[in-house]
């Protein structure tokens, strides 16, 4: 138990008691700041029900077995020593925050000491942790002088996300600025790729970080390729199964069946006119991005057993993300 004058484990300088401790009572944090040192001092006194409150439901940490989370939080603080937190940047622009943060700390006596590029997102007026891009060590290389350019996901049940998005008439600045956002937010997601309707715009346009397949059946995420109005032809008739997700539908995946090869002729954002054919990974996920303008998610491709697995989590999923319950 912390004594109530102790100085707070996020490095305010304040009385933990006048800090952190009103947070983790369930006072709302006024910004992502104050969300982000109140999450540090959770790890610190080990209280991974706050951890796990303050968590966006489209977070990669995110976990519907509370149990066996809040189990690896804690191993997690039992097995460190925590230092100190340097916050390097913090930008804040509207519903979105990103916070650059380095956390020192030691594990079994070796220095694990790593640096965090942290994104929030605000929902029903609730600061929450969406993700983070890590590197080891002390790095305020991470700190830039760049605008802030992430954009708000449309997530399941938006009812953009079932809307057939318009063509895009003209390729104008405000064209470009977007795709420039639409790859930060995607990168800054874990994405790999990331179509116009899913960040509140309903035009014919998506990008994706081009797949490299692997040995192992996998893929890695390669070079930026930006779709604008494309039409998909020359389906194979040589089906395949994978697993899907979406960043619109998050902690969900499932197999999908779909071609394994594919024609596009899509505009460039430079205006050049292409066509292109594409077989396995980049097939996929250029018809996965394609569905999203048509107003077709990932989850209506499933069979229908698959369906039924599935509904419980996504009704689950909305009362996570719009009506602010089980969070």
């Amino acid at each position: 138990m912390i004594e109530p004058t102790t100085t707070c484990p996020c490095g305010s300088g304040t009385e933990y008691i006048s800090c952190c401790k009103p947070l983790h009572e369930g006072i709302l944090p006024d910004n992502a700041l104050q969300l982000m040192r109140s999450r540090y001092s959770a790890y610190v006194l080990n209280l991974p029900s706050y951890i796990v409150k303050t968590t966006h439901p489209a977070s990669p940490q995110y976990s519907v077995n509370k149990f066996a989370w809040k189990r690896k939080i804690t191993q997690f603080s039992q097995n460190s020593t925590f230092q100190k937190l340097e916050i390097l940047e913090f930008k804040e622009k509207e519903s979105l925050a990103t916070v650059i943060f380095t956390v020192f700390l030691t594990q079994n006596e070796e220095d694990a000491t790593f640096t965090e590029k942290s994104y929030f997102e605000k929902i029903n007026d609730r600061w929450l942790y969406r993700g983070g891009q890590l590197k080891n060590g002390h790095a305020p290389n991470m700190v830039t002088t760049a605008e802030f350019k992430l954009l708000p996901l449309a997530y399941y049940e938006d009812s953009i996300l079932r809307r057939k998005a318009d063509p895009v008439n003209e390729i104008t600045t405000d064209i470009k600025n977007l795709v420039e956002e639409m790859i930060e937010t995607m990168d800054a997601s874990d994405g790999i790729g990331l179509a116009a309707p899913q960040i509140h715009h309903s035009i014919r346009l998506f990008v994706i970080r081009v797949p490299i397949e692997t040995e192992n059946g996998g893929f890695d995420a390669g070079d930026v390729k930006v779709f604008i109005n494309p039409i998909l032809s020359n389906f194979s008739a040589e089906m395949w199964k994978a697993s899907e997700g979406c960043l619109s539908i998050p902690t969900i995946r499932s197999s999908v069946e779909r071609p394994r090869e594919i024609t596009v002729n899509y505009t460039t954002l430079d205006g050049t006119q292409i066509k292109e054919q594409f077989s396995g990974w980049a097939a996929r996920v250029i018809m996965h991005e394609n569905d999203h303008i048509d107003g077709i998610l990932f989850i209506d491709r499933l069979e229908m057993e698959e369906k039924l697995r599935v509904k419980p989590i996504l009704q689950h999923l909305k009362a996570r993300i719009h009506d602010g319950r089980a969070l």
